[in-house]
């Protein structure tokens, strides 16, 4: 009787691990910290986070969470910066080049009127992705295109 009651113990203890285990692995999968990735979500009446923080050369996604055309606008400086967009409905991120903040406006297109929602990017440089003057002018289906 007591060998089988340690079995049951045995395998009881195996199963509590195997499931901290894989609890471990999802939240690790699902964090944007872990992933190399942030996000910041759109919707009609706000940007969640309205201040995102991350560091140089991670990307940053742009979820839409409102059923209308987008678009994100930055600072006048596209070197600062690597933004892909498709027109109106398609996915959107960026990558930081320069550390500091990065102010954006989401511009939301209602059938009636333009709904603009500001927002903050502060970036700290990552020792691996080193702030240099970038030569981005602009991307085109990710690619950056040089001057």
């Amino acid at each position: 009787m007591r060998a089988r009651s340690y079995v049951w113990v045995k395998w009881g203890v195996t199963i509590r691990l195997g499931v901290a285990a894989l609890a471990i692995a999802v939240l690790v999968s699902l964090g944007p910290a872990t992933s190399g990735q942030a996000e910041i979500v759109i919707r009609a009446d706000s940007v969640e986070p309205s201040v995102l923080h991350t560091v140089t050369g991670r990307r940053v996604e742009f979820t839409k969470r409102v059923n209308a055309p987008v678009h994100v606008e930055f600072g006048v400086d596209p070197r600062q910066h690597q933004v892909y967009q498709m027109p109106a409905t398609g996915p959107i991120w960026a990558i930081f080049h320069r550390p500091g903040t990065h102010p954006y406006t989401v511009h939301i297109y209602g059938e009636k009127a333009m709904t603009a929602l500001p927002g903050l990017v502060e970036v700290v440089e990552d020792p691996e992705h080193p702030w240099g003057l970038g030569t981005c002018g602009a991307v085109v289906l990710g690619d950056c295109i040089e001057p």
